[in-house]
């Protein structure tokens, strides 16, 4: 176990200054999958072992009031929308392109290695580091090449914040090459942090998405930069939302790819793709070099839009206090891509300034 990792696993401490709910979280270990509850409620589950799906997701996320908001995979038959079935599992960490690798359509097989050490509940939060590999074959044979390792740590939280109960999912990778080859990371639409919605939010069905500057929907949001997307709607009477946070730190700030049949997903790599005007060169780990992307996931009730980028901002900001104190010494650490962030549309290089709080928004009525 890195010592990152070993940090990443225990200082979100600052996070119990946010009124913990009463419900504990608990793990259970099955064959296939990791199953974490709330008492008799389910949280999520995180499922390592589907042939049909190829790469490890989070499924079954639920909000703290146990409202489920990702679609079932596979899909249910004419009630989901049952478009890219094994593809968009639930929230996942995914490429199209690793060095020509594509285990995004399942053109490159994704291996899961096991877990870094043992899953567990710590302070209230549920905890686990997977081991996964990408390989440069479809077919996972012992000969497989190894294009990229990956090093995933997630820890899941629930919070009262200002009287609203949320839950925080924080999602901490680590990606490297292998070997002697370096590992590029194309400029295309598929990659990334994804999440895909349950039916009900998703604009085609009703929901909607809000983004940090404003946008909404996929005409809004598509191809653009943002510090957040947020998707809402109604699910069984209730009204709830997931917003997906791009953490800082992280090598750029992402462009988002949202789709109004229910696919969010914050992408750090694509630029050209999305038609950015001079953009940068593909983000490239030389042998040796590690990545780290993190992002969060805010579940919640029915929260009002003028209380929505406030209660983003208050998660940011504590997120990112827990994140730079478990950021270790690169002076000592060896070589790791610099985190940029800037405006690629104009091939800006320039770090977001420092006191200026990117989600402090004001949304427009729903």
């Amino acid at each position: 176990m890195t010592d990152w990792v070993r940090r990443s696993m225990g200082s979100l401490a600052s996070l119990a200054a946010m009124t913990a709910p009463a419900a504990d979280l608990a793990l259970r270990r099955e064959a296939d999958r990791l199953v974490i509850t709330a008492g008799e409620d389910p949280v999520a589950e995180f499922v390592f072992a589907d042939p049909a799906v190829g790469r490890p997701a989070i499924r079954e996320l639920a909000t703290p009031g146990g409202v489920i908001i990702t679609r079932p995979c596979p899909p249910r038959k004419g009630i989901d929308a049952d478009d890219h079935a094994t593809m968009h599992p639930g929230v996942w960490l995914c490429f199209s392109d690793l060095a020509g690798a594509d285990p995004w359509r399942h053109k490159a097989a994704v291996r899961f290695t096991g877990f870094d050490g043992v899953p567990t509940v710590v302070d209230g939060a549920a905890r686990f580091t997977a081991k996964i590999e990408y390989l440069a074959t479809a077919a996972d044979t012992p000969a497989a090449r190894v294009v990229c390792h990956e090093r995933s740590s997630v820890t899941i939280r629930d919070r009262e914040i200002d009287g609203l109960p949320v839950r925080i999912l924080l999602w901490q990778a680590e990606l490297s090459s292998d070997g002697d080859r370096p590992l590029v990371f194309g400029d295309v639409e598929e990659m990334g942090f994804g999440l895909r919605v349950a039916t009900p939010l998703s604009p085609a069905r009703g929901g909607r998405y809000l983004a940090s500057h404003g946008g909404m929907n996929e005409k809004g949001v598509f191809g653009r930069e943002a510090a957040w997307v947020d998707a809402s709607g109604t699910i069984d009477g209730q009204r709830v939302g997931a917003t997906v946070l791009d953490v800082t730190g992280n090598p750029r700030e992402p462009f988002f790819h949202a789709r109004d049949y229910g696919l969010v997903l914050a992408n750090a790599f694509g630029r050209k793709a999305y038609g950015a005007i001079d953009s940068p060169p593909p983000v490239t780990l030389e042998p040796g070099e590690s990545l780290r992307l993190t992002y969060a996931l805010l579940l919640h009730g029915d929260v009002p839009d003028d209380r929505l980028a406030g209660l983003v901002a208050r998660v940011h900001e504590e997120i990112a206090q827990a994140s730079a104190r478990m950021a270790p010494d690169r002076s000592t650490r060896g070589a790791v891509v610099r985190p940029v962030r800037g405006r690629a549309s104009i091939a800006s290089t320039a770090p977001r300034p420092r006191g200026v709080d990117p989600l402090a928004v004001t949304a427009p009525p729903r």
